[in-house]
């Protein structure tokens, strides 16, 4: 007979998430590399789907049309680390910053946040949504491919964004200042 205590008996597991200067150093001790395709998201190392011609080539487009018009004013991060607060480093497909974020660390502050999802969208929507908001981004887009709709999040606060917007491919959106639509970014690749 043995004595066994049941499930509900046991401690909770507790989980300490790893923050963002713990991950930054397992970088740059090279523990972490471009071929593990992750970012840091609320503590956790998350993996990110690889990138179809169709995303990548909006991307592209985006940077093509994105870099001369906000030269001086602005500047175009693309797929680089962005500093979400303590615990999240997600490593947005596009990231509008302000001119004057030193260039010596990650940034901590963007006018645009843009992911492209030609999978499921729920990460972009849901819990890089709250992050981003929580960072105080003011405008934050998911540009859904397979559905060919941009997902217009403003109005950020702790809680996530409190106004999200729906835009089909024709209707023009406003990029810090950029008027663009998403038909422009898909037949620039063509």
């Amino acid at each position: 007979m043995s004595d066994r205590s049941s499930v509900e008996d046991m401690p909770e597991v507790r989980v300490r998430p790893l923050r963002r200067v713990e991950y930054d150093l397992l970088v740059e001790q090279g523990m972490l590399t471009t071929q593990d395709r992750i970012e840091l998201l609320d503590g956790e190392l998350v993996t990110v789907t690889p990138q179809h011609a169709p995303h990548a080539g909006i991307v592209e487009a985006l940077n093509e049309r994105l870099m001369p018009e906000l030269a001086g004013t602005a500047r175009v991060r693309v797929q680089l680390p962005f500093a979400a607060g303590e615990h999240s480093e997600p490593e947005p497909d596009i990231a509008i910053v302000p001119a004057d974020e030193p260039r010596d660390r990650h940034p901590q502050r963007a006018l645009l946040v843009i992911e492209v999802a030609d999978a499921p969208v729920r990460l972009d929507l849901v819990h890089k949504a709250r992050i981003y908001a929580a960072t105080g981004v003011p405008a934050y887009w998911v540009i859904d491919i397979n559905d060919e709709v941009v997902h217009v999040h403003a109005d950020p606060s702790d809680d996530g964004y409190a106004t999200v917007t729906q835009h089909g491919p024709d209707e023009p959106l406003d990029a810090a200042g950029v008027t663009l639509t998403l038909r422009e970014l898909t037949d620039a690749d063509q």
